[in-house]
């Protein structure tokens, strides 16, 4: 559990303004019992500075508060989109560690203690998370809507960063990412099959935290934070989706305070 920020320094975090989802996903955001924020890597909305201020907010608004960072699963929509594995991953790696400093520090200034910062490899070994990742998958091979659903998200990032590397041939991005601009000769190839397949996983590693994040992180009630709505939620929501949130989910979009949450959109950055 976070103890609360000493008042002086709650004073000088920025506020942000949190939307649930649904009514029950406000119900949760009232229990206040637990925030897993979610950071997106080769994204220049997540500024160190904004990183800092969200997990402050956070710290002082949730009675516990975790982290999770995309980390090699990451590197599967750069695979995708033609960048060479190690390359991938090399980028993967990090584009974590920028997001982990300053998620760290504001962790360790709430009181927050070590080891709140995940990623969907480091949980592999947490039986919940591996179960919920083993029936998202199967889910996608059996259920038209989920596997639409995840296709849909597989193609918009690997599009994404396909056409961003032809306008900007020494930065890869996703749609919801960015980092720094290695040398790479980068083929733009059709979106076969194959591809899809593995852009895909990428879906599967973030579906446990959309369904169950009280049963990964041992609490009552959680809710996911992100800075606007995620696609993917969205036909969890429906009232005949193959695959629903646990009980105790909840979704919310947190944007700063006095910047309406629709108008909180992703960011491209110059690659360094």
């Amino acid at each position: 559990m976070c103890p609360s920020l000493p008042r002086r320094a709650m004073e000088t975090v920025p506020s942000f303004h949190a939307l649930p989802y649904t009514d029950q996903c406000g119900r949760h955001l009232m229990a206040a019992e637990h925030a897993l924020i979610g950071l997106s890597p080769w994204n220049g909305y997540f500024t160190a500075r904004r990183v800092e201020s969200l997990v402050e907010w956070a710290a002082g608004t949730f009675r516990a508060v975790d982290v999770i960072i995309p980390s090699y699963e990451a590197a599967y929509t750069l695979i995708a989109a033609g960048v060479e594995p190690s390359v991938a991953v090399g980028r993967a790696r990090r584009a974590v560690k920028k997001l982990r400093r300053p998620a760290q520090r504001a962790l360790l200034r709430a009181g927050c203690g070590e080891g709140r910062i995940h990623t969907g490899t480091s949980l592999a070994a947490v039986p919940r998370y591996l179960q919920l990742r083993r029936t998202a998958e199967r889910t996608y091979h059996r259920d038209p809507g989920i596997r639409a659903a995840c296709l849909d998200v597989a193609r918009a990032a690997v599009a994404g960063v396909q056409g961003r590397i032809m306008a900007q041939p020494q930065s890869v991005e996703r749609p919801e990412l960015s980092e720094e601009r290695p040398r790479m000769s980068v083929a733009r190839p059709q979106l076969s099959e194959e591809r899809l397949d593995i852009a895909v996983r990428y879906a599967w590693s973030e579906l446990p935290f959309m369904l169950d994040s009280p049963g990964i992180f041992g609490t009552a009630s959680s809710v996911l934070v992100y800075h606007r709505r995620i696609p993917l939620i969205e036909p969890l929501l429906r009232d005949d989706a193959a695959l629903r949130p646990a009980p105790g989910q909840g979704f919310v979009v947190a944007s700063p305070a006095g910047l309406p949450a629709e108008d909180v959109q992703d960011q491209e950055v110059t690659a360094r």
